[in-house]
């Protein structure tokens, strides 16, 4: 397999995994509306995040560093930010 080839499966597997740990994160914040909505928000603004901070670096150090990585990093950064405003709400409140 090329250099290409194994960058695009560990890429693909990234997202994979991506995909779920956000549905197990879903499965742990329970039925509430709103705390999906907080989580959901740091999903997709840490997403955002990581993705523009790989954009940077790559401008910066003109080494090519993977969106898909820093995008999942972001995830997790964007969850801690979220859980403290998501854990007051009422777990069964939807």
């Amino acid at each position: 397999m090329s250099n290409e080839g194994v960058t695009l499966v560990s890429r693909v597997a990234l997202v994979a995994v991506a995909i779920l740990a956000t549905a197990a994160l879903r499965a742990l914040v329970g039925p509430s509306r709103k705390r999906s909505l907080y989580m959901g928000v740091g999903t997709v603004g840490g997403m955002a995040a990581g993705v523009g901070v790989s954009s940077l670096l790559f401008n910066w150090i003109r080494i090519d560093v993977s969106p898909a990585l820093f995008a999942f990093v972001g995830i997790f950064a964007g969850w801690g930010v979220a859980w403290p405003f998501a854990r007051r709400i009422p777990r069964d409140g939807h």
